[in-house]
């Protein structure tokens, strides 16, 4: 303390001269700003510039790493949904479909951050992009904020807002996070280098079964938290804007649309909160649409009781486990639960009426029998 007050004194006292101490000043700020950046450059924990140099490549952070895993990436199909994909193995996706795939989990996207990954694969691979592979579930479709404008500056093919990245505190971070686990073991987590599992979650050793389900059950109705909430006007401008779009504008290429199973208490606590006849009318709404396209390949397992009652495949209410995950894709493989006709929409649509009309004292005996636990 006693030199920073000498220091300080000598400044006061004009014993320092000042345009000597402006320049120093100047300097020494422009050396920490080119500094940033360089650091900025060379880890570059978004693959902006280059793949990774000195670290494993990690699939995390999908939205700011998406435009450079879609553009580097070498495939042919592009496997797109929310956190309800991110169980898929690649390998049992290019075995099921003979391909070479690439697969982008948003948690939490909306339909606008899916439309925008897929422009991008498409910009990105023109006409070697033959198959989408999307997972269609009602929650992208009632939201309307996307995550990837956070990290715009990324989808830029120019360079000219690239100081957002150099500088932004989502580049710092990640930095720090890649340089420690890089450095330290503990932080390793293998399932983000494993092109296998891009952009998973890590799910080994997570507990599934009735008891994970309604601990989350528990939660939902604690804080009355729906997974699927409902907004009309979100809906319309979604399926209109951006998903019907996607098939409309590319009729070359081949979109295999499937609705995934919930665990049937999604469904039920929806039920209970007075929301399921909306969304359930708004999937067949959907549906509807759907089979209008012909380069629309759809299927439905929300109705599908060997998925949705069985409490060994979920974690939750809603997420699936790998095990489900590839069950699902040979269901794919022999065109299960395809829909075909307007006829199999509504017939669905009475099943998992049915379905959750069963369900519903049970889920309501569940629920006291495990809040008593």
């Amino acid at each position: 303390m006693d030199k920073i007050r000498k220091f300080l004194q000598k400044v006061i006292r004009a014993e320092i001269n000042y345009g000597k101490w402006s320049i120093l000043v100047i300097s020494v700020s422009l050396g920490i700003i080119a500094g940033s950046a360089l650091l900025a450059v060379v880890v570059d924990p978004h693959y902006r510039y280059h793949e990774p140099w000195f670290y494993d490549k990690v699939y995390y952070e999908v939205y700011a790493t998406a435009p450079s895993i879609l553009q580097r990436e070498d495939y042919d199909l592009l496997m797109l949904g929310t956190s309800m994909t991110r169980n898929f193995f690649i390998a049992d996706i290019d075995q099921t479909f003979g391909c070479r795939s690439v697969k982008l989990a948003a948690s939490g996207g909306t339909m606008i951050d899916l439309k925008k990954f897929f422009d991008v694969a498409v910009a990105a691979k023109g006409e070697k992009l033959t198959q989408v592979v999307l997972s269609l579930d009602i929650y992208p479709l009632n939201k309307t904020v996307p995550h990837w404008k956070e990290f715009e500056y990324m989808y830029r093919s120019d360079h000219a807002q690239d100081y957002r990245y150099l500088f932004s505190r989502q580049t710092f971070s990640s930095m720090i996070y890649l340089i420690k686990r890089k450095t330290s073991p503990k932080r390793q987590r293998p399932h983000q280098s494993d092109r296998n599992r891009m952009f998973a979650t890590e799910y080994d050793g997570k507990p599934y079964g009735l008891a994970a389900v309604m601990e989350d059950a528990i939660h939902n109705d604690k804080v009355h938290h729906t997974m699927t909430p409902y907004d009309p006007q979100a809906h319309l401008d979604n399926l209109y804007n951006h998903l019907l779009p996607m098939f409309d504008e590319h009729p070359e290429i081949e979109f295999i649309v499937y609705l995934p199973p919930y665990h049937i208490y999604t469904y039920c606590q929806s039920e209970h909160f007075g929301e399921a006849d909306a969304l359930i009318r708004q999937r067949t709404m959907v549906m509807k649409e759907l089979l209008k396209r012909s380069n629309v390949r759809l299927y439905d397992f929300q109705a599908a009781r060997e998925f949705v009652c069985h409490h060994d495949y979920f974690s939750d209410v809603q997420h699936f486990s790998n095990v489900a995950a590839r069950r699902l894709l040979e269901c794919l493989a022999k065109d299960y639960r395809r829909i075909r006709t307007v006829d199999d929409v509504e017939a669905n649509e009475r099943e998992l009426r049915a379905l959750i009309a069963e369900n519903m004292p049970l889920y309501y005996q569940h629920l006291q029998e495990f809040k008593g636990k």
